[in-house]
């Protein structure tokens, strides 16, 4: 796991810039650099944001203290934060495996131990560190979730023993929930399901635990929503309500949903295109999970569950789960961003199918003792599917391919210092060059403000930016806005996908 995540940090510069960091990544780590030049919680040094997680940004800023003008070397410095982040879920995934085991199994060997299978799962798929090194917060957020589940069975192992749970431990527990909102904010509903299970399965005191708890999350965390509503009026990160301007985006909500729920539940693979025809998404889905409902009911695996496991543990994590999918489907709009926001479900499916995993191999053995020639064959090639696909794809994406669109917006506006540059998409060349402004509003509230007046024309012309740098996709309905105004652009140049519109009027 160290390997895979550290040996990143060597690479090109050009690939620095690209896999495994996402765009929108670089402003954490813009944000970052700023508050460790004592510019405060912005990404410009102008306008302050909420529209990035605070506790991630707060981890990234020693990185440039320690960086100081060397901007690349903050970001392979960043590596090794993942891997320790990485590092850290490995140990939890394990130790959570153990404590809910109600007799852990101390004969079986290391290849059908639940807690070594998913402790190495984690470890070797390209599906989870296609996530947790990105730069974004997925990593730190793991963490924090992992953290929050191995306390919370702690407490119900206290509970069974004593029947009450300690003061101090409950504020313990409460303060990793506080921490894990401040992580990401949507960490409030994993308190709201708590909360709400702990009042269900008993009242009384259950009302003392859910108050301690979310007094305590709510008291860590209180800083950022206070932050957050007397700058910017609203407990919305700026970030978020930017994504929620797009409207009619249900129906690939639904379409991305169902993308990433059957790829998570493959646990090895995902599918490689999302410009596949909508039905086989859906098909993967509804295959994926009657085959998993099939497995299930022939191998008694309910019972074997249940008998082996604190399966009450999983009981609020599931329902967060459930609360994420509806609220990320059918009140916001940002489809691109679900395999992130629907983590901790792979998180659970993975502790879910790790626990499995003994039944399964032993049904495996039984099917291999009898078909020897082809059940070998067929269990050979699905282990070099599995564990090939997520090689491949490490290899691929990041050491083949270099990804140098943004990174060379970002190189031309270094080149043209005194000219500014506006980018919807204005992570990766924001950070390398100070002149690129972001018309997003995620990062910019003055923008955000435009876009919600529906006229960032207007805002392009009151800072009479040089150029515009964007996809067609993006670029155009702001062409056409900054038009109405009396601004004319045309295209000058292009790096990959971006296309640089000049000002010429």
């Amino acid at each position: 796991m160290i390997a895979t995540r550290v040996l990143l940090l060597f690479r090109s510069e050009e690939r620095i810039y690209a896999r495994p960091y996402l765009e929108d990544s670089f402003y954490l780590f813009n944000c970052a650099e700023h508050l460790a030049h004592g510019d405060g919680f912005t990404c410009d040094g102008i306008h302050p944001t909420n529209g990035v997680q605070p506790l991630i940004v707060v981890l990234y800023t020693p990185l440039f203290l320690i960086a100081g003008a060397d901007k690349v070397l903050a970001l392979r410095l960043g590596f090794i934060l993942i891997a320790i982040c990485d590092c850290l879920c490995i140990i939890l995934l394990y130790k959570t495996m153990r404590i809910l085991q109600r007799k852990p199994e101390e004969n079986l060997p290391i290849w059908k131990s639940p807690p070594i299978i998913v402790a190495s799962l984690w470890a070797m798929l390209y599906p989870i560190i296609g996530y947790t090194a990105t730069g974004m917060e997925t990593g730190l957020y793991s963490l924090l979730l992992l953290a929050s589940f191995f306390k919370y069975v702690q407490l119900q192992i206290q509970r069974e023993k004593s029947g009450t749970l300690p003061l101090g431990r409950l504020i313990t527990f409460g303060i990793i929930l506080g921490l894990a909102v401040l992580a990401r904010v949507d960490a409030v509903f994993l308190v709201g399901a708590i909360a709400i299970y702990e009042i269900s399965r008993d009242k009384q005191k259950g009302i003392r635990t859910a108050g301690i708890i979310s007094a305590t999350s709510l008291l860590i965390s209180s800083p950022w929503w206070i932050y957050n509503y007397t700058t910017f009026g609203s407990f919305m990160p700026q970030s978020g309500i930017s994504e929620s301007l797009q409207t009619g985006v249900l129906a690939e909500n639904l379409r991305r949903g169902a993308i990433v729920i059957g790829d998570l539940m493959s646990v090895f693979i995902y599918l490689p295109s999302y410009d596949l025809p909508t039905w086989i998404f859906y098909g993967w889905l509804i295959t994926l999970g009657l085959f998993s409902v099939w497995i299930v009911r022939r191998l008694s695996l309910r019972k074997y569950f249940s008998d082996r496991y604190r399966t009450n543990s999983f009981t609020p994590f599931i329902f967060f789960c459930f609360e994420l999918v509806i609220y990320y489907i059918f009140f916001f709009s940002a489809p691109h961003f679900l395999p992130r926001y629907f983590h901790p479900l792979k998180i659970i499916w993975l502790m879910l199918f790790a626990s499995i995993c003994p039944p399964l191999i032993e049904r495996s053995k039984k099917f291999i003792s009898r078909h020897k020639i082809f059940g070998s064959t067929i269990l050979g090639l699905s282990f070099c599917c599995a564990f090939g696909f997520s090689a491949w794809l490490y290899v691929y994406n990041f050491i083949v391919i270099p990804y140098p669109d943004f990174y060379q917006t970002g190189k031309f506006a270094l080149n043209h210092p005194n000219e500014r540059i506006g980018m919807e998409q204005a992570g990766t060349a924001g950070f390398m060059a100070p002149n690129i402004v972001n018309l997003d509003g995620k990062v910019n509230f003055d923008a955000l403000k435009a876009r919600l007046g529906g006229d960032i024309g207007r805002y392009i012309e009151d800072e009479h930016l040089d150029y515009i740098a964007d996809n067609h996709p993006l670029a155009d309905p702001m062409l056409a806005s900054a038009a109405k105004h009396g601004g004319k652009f045309v295209a000058v140049d292009s790096f990959g996908l971006i296309i640089l519109y000049k000002r010429v009027k």
